[in-house]
């Protein structure tokens, strides 16, 4: 994402027409460990467009880039669930009650992991600023729709 913050329609669409391409997409789709299902869906995302200004511009593809590049950014945050799953299915296999605590603690251990990790990858502001700017072109968007 670019860290100017586009400020007028013509300056959004310029951003937007910079989007990634398709394919691209779907090579990044297609590394992510997630169901076949999942990476269907993603790639529909990135196929819808808006009609703005007389102009067809490609907003799943920018909004589909924009959450692959935040996932990268928030590696603490995916880091704290992944430890909190792994905790919780340690605790499943403990006899008896280890079944039991471990559903009643997981989404107290996931709600911990997302906190902490949210907390570390928040102190790098750079993330807010690109959801900042991805916000303000909307919002333009919006205004000439």
């Amino acid at each position: 994402m670019s860290s100017a913050v586009p400020n007028s329609l013509s300056d959004v669409l310029v951003d937007f027409e910079k989007a990634p391409t398709l394919r691209g997409l779907q090579e990044k789709v297609d590394r992510l460990s997630i169901s076949a299902d999942a990476k269907s869906i993603l790639m529909d995302v990135a196929k819808v467009t808006l009609a703005v200004g007389g102009k067809v511009i490609a907003i799943g593809r920018k909004i589909l880039a924009f959450a692959i590049e935040l996932a990268g950014k928030f590696q603490n945050v995916i880091f704290g669930v992944i430890i909190a799953l792994i905790m919780s299915m340690v605790l499943a296999t403990l006899p008896l009650l280890g079944p039991t605590i471990a559903a009643l603690l997981t989404p107290l251990m996931v709600a911990l992991g997302v906190g902490r990790g949210a907390t570390e990858d928040f102190k790098n502001m750079s993330v807010q600023r690109e959801i900042d700017g991805l916000k303000q072109r909307m919002s333009i968007l919006a205004a000439h729709a």
